[in-house]
Protein backbone atom coordinates (compact mmCIF):
# COMPACT_ATOMS: atom_id res chain seq x y z
CA UNK A 1 0.00 0.00 0.00
CA UNK A 2 1.28 3.19 -1.28
CA UNK A 3 2.18 5.93 1.97
CA UNK A 4 -0.40 7.99 0.47
CA UNK A 5 -3.43 5.69 0.73
CA UNK A 6 -1.89 5.49 4.47
CA UNK A 7 -2.06 8.96 5.42
CA UNK A 8 -5.58 8.91 4.28
CA UNK A 9 -6.70 6.12 6.07
CA UNK A 10 -4.98 6.88 9.03
CA UNK A 11 -6.64 10.98 8.48
CA UNK A 12 -10.00 9.31 8.32
CA UNK A 13 -9.57 6.76 11.51
CA UNK A 14 -8.36 9.83 13.34
CA UNK A 15 -11.17 11.78 12.68
CA UNK A 16 -13.80 9.56 13.10
CA UNK A 17 -12.94 8.35 16.42
CA UNK A 18 -12.41 12.34 17.52
CA UNK A 19 -15.50 13.01 15.94
CA UNK A 20 -17.15 10.03 18.77
CA UNK A 21 -15.04 11.99 21.63
CA UNK A 22 -16.92 15.12 20.79
CA UNK A 23 -19.93 14.01 20.50
CA UNK A 24 -19.82 12.28 23.88
CA UNK A 25 -18.77 15.33 25.26
CA UNK A 26 -21.56 16.98 24.14
CA UNK A 27 -24.18 14.38 25.58
CA UNK A 28 -21.82 14.60 29.02
CA UNK A 29 -22.92 18.25 28.85
CA UNK A 30 -26.66 17.84 28.39
CA UNK A 31 -26.83 15.36 30.68
CA UNK A 32 -25.40 17.59 33.61
CA UNK A 33 -27.95 20.59 32.40
CA UNK A 34 -31.09 18.07 32.85
CA UNK A 35 -33.06 18.87 35.69
CA UNK A 36 -31.16 21.92 36.57
CA UNK A 37 -33.62 25.00 36.11
CA UNK A 38 -32.27 27.98 35.53
CA UNK A 39 -34.03 31.30 36.61
CA UNK A 40 -34.18 34.85 34.69
CA UNK A 41 -36.20 37.56 37.28
CA UNK A 42 -36.53 41.31 36.54
CA UNK A 43 -37.67 43.51 39.09
CA UNK A 44 -40.64 46.56 38.83
CA UNK A 45 -38.69 49.88 37.74
CA UNK A 46 -40.23 53.24 38.28
CA UNK A 47 -39.74 54.71 34.39
CA UNK A 48 -37.88 58.16 34.07
CA UNK A 49 -41.12 59.21 32.05
CA UNK A 50 -43.25 61.55 33.72
CA UNK A 51 -47.26 60.30 34.76
CA UNK A 52 -50.04 61.36 32.89
CA UNK A 53 -52.25 61.31 35.39
CA UNK A 54 -53.00 60.76 38.76
CA UNK A 55 -54.94 57.35 38.17
CA UNK A 56 -52.07 55.96 36.45
CA UNK A 57 -50.06 56.03 39.81
CA UNK A 58 -52.50 53.51 41.07
CA UNK A 59 -51.54 50.60 38.37
CA UNK A 60 -49.04 48.39 40.66
CA UNK A 61 -45.67 47.92 38.17
CA UNK A 62 -44.76 44.78 37.75
CA UNK A 63 -41.01 42.96 36.94
CA UNK A 64 -40.95 39.28 35.19
CA UNK A 65 -40.06 35.69 36.23
CA UNK A 66 -38.78 33.62 33.94
CA UNK A 67 -37.39 29.69 34.33
CA UNK A 68 -36.39 26.80 32.28
CA UNK A 69 -35.43 23.19 32.39
CA UNK A 70 -34.64 20.10 30.35
CA UNK A 71 -36.25 16.47 31.16
CA UNK A 72 -35.42 13.31 29.88
CA UNK A 73 -39.18 12.65 28.34
CA UNK A 74 -41.11 13.30 25.61
CA UNK A 75 -42.93 16.04 25.83
CA UNK A 76 -46.71 15.23 25.98
CA UNK A 77 -46.02 13.19 28.31
CA UNK A 78 -44.30 16.69 30.51
CA UNK A 79 -47.14 18.73 28.56
CA UNK A 80 -49.89 16.01 30.76
CA UNK A 81 -48.24 16.49 33.93
CA UNK A 82 -48.17 19.92 33.63
CA UNK A 83 -51.68 19.91 33.01
CA UNK A 84 -52.69 17.53 35.80
CA UNK A 85 -50.58 19.58 37.95
CA UNK A 86 -52.47 22.70 37.34
CA UNK A 87 -55.68 21.00 37.36
CA UNK A 88 -55.07 20.12 40.91
CA UNK A 89 -54.01 23.08 42.38
CA UNK A 90 -57.34 24.93 43.71
CA UNK A 91 -55.19 28.33 43.48
CA UNK A 92 -54.76 27.99 40.12
CA UNK A 93 -57.15 28.85 36.87
CA UNK A 94 -56.31 27.78 33.40
CA UNK A 95 -57.19 30.56 31.15
CA UNK A 96 -56.24 28.93 27.96
CA UNK A 97 -54.96 25.08 27.05
CA UNK A 98 -53.56 24.45 23.87
CA UNK A 99 -53.30 20.98 23.29
CA UNK A 100 -51.73 20.89 20.14
CA UNK A 101 -49.16 23.46 21.06
CA UNK A 102 -48.34 22.04 24.44
CA UNK A 103 -48.44 25.24 25.87
CA UNK A 104 -51.30 26.38 28.70
CA UNK A 105 -51.89 30.08 30.35
CA UNK A 106 -53.01 30.36 33.66
CA UNK A 107 -53.52 32.44 36.50
CA UNK A 108 -52.34 32.46 40.13
CA UNK A 109 -54.39 35.07 42.08
CA UNK A 110 -53.22 38.41 40.68
CA UNK A 111 -50.17 36.53 38.62
CA UNK A 112 -50.51 35.57 34.99
CA UNK A 113 -48.10 32.77 33.58
CA UNK A 114 -47.58 30.23 30.56
CA UNK A 115 -46.19 27.33 30.30
CA UNK A 116 -44.57 25.93 26.84
CA UNK A 117 -43.23 22.33 26.60
CA UNK A 118 -40.92 21.86 23.41
CA UNK A 119 -39.88 18.30 22.06
CA UNK A 120 -36.36 18.64 21.73
CA UNK A 121 -36.04 14.80 19.99
CA UNK A 122 -38.32 12.13 21.04
CA UNK A 123 -37.15 11.81 24.84
CA UNK A 124 -35.67 15.21 25.71
CA UNK A 125 -38.02 17.89 26.66
CA UNK A 126 -37.89 21.72 27.42
CA UNK A 127 -40.09 23.64 30.05
CA UNK A 128 -40.26 27.21 29.46
CA UNK A 129 -42.51 28.88 32.31
CA UNK A 130 -42.71 32.90 32.19
CA UNK A 131 -45.10 35.23 34.69
CA UNK A 132 -45.21 38.81 35.63
CA UNK A 133 -43.84 39.09 39.13
CA UNK A 134 -45.22 40.31 42.26
CA UNK A 135 -41.94 41.78 43.98
CA UNK A 136 -41.71 39.81 47.12
CA UNK A 137 -39.10 37.85 47.30
CA UNK A 138 -39.56 33.59 47.52
CA UNK A 139 -42.85 33.84 45.73
CA UNK A 140 -41.85 32.67 42.72
CA UNK A 141 -44.90 30.61 40.91
CA UNK A 142 -42.28 29.61 38.01
CA UNK A 143 -40.22 27.81 40.03
CA UNK A 144 -42.55 26.42 41.94
CA UNK A 145 -44.48 25.52 39.18
CA UNK A 146 -41.66 24.11 37.21
CA UNK A 147 -40.83 22.09 40.96
CA UNK A 148 -44.25 20.52 40.79
CA UNK A 149 -44.47 19.58 37.41
CA UNK A 150 -41.01 17.14 37.65
CA UNK A 151 -42.54 15.99 41.22
CA UNK A 152 -45.02 14.64 39.35
CA UNK A 153 -42.68 13.53 36.57
CA UNK A 154 -41.09 11.73 38.96
CA UNK A 155 -37.66 13.50 38.17
CA UNK A 156 -35.24 15.60 40.47
CA UNK A 157 -34.99 19.02 39.66
CA UNK A 158 -32.78 21.53 41.32
CA UNK A 159 -32.27 25.35 40.64
CA UNK A 160 -29.21 25.64 39.20
CA UNK A 161 -28.32 28.71 40.81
Amino acid sequence: MSRAIRSIILFLTASILLSGVANAQWVFVGRKALGKIKQLTGEATESGAPQASNASKDIPRQGYDAATVLLEAPAEKVYGAAVRTLEANRDVRISKKDDRALSIEFIDGDIAAGMQITSLSEKLSQILVVSTSSGKPGTSIVLKGILRVCGEMGVHCQSAD
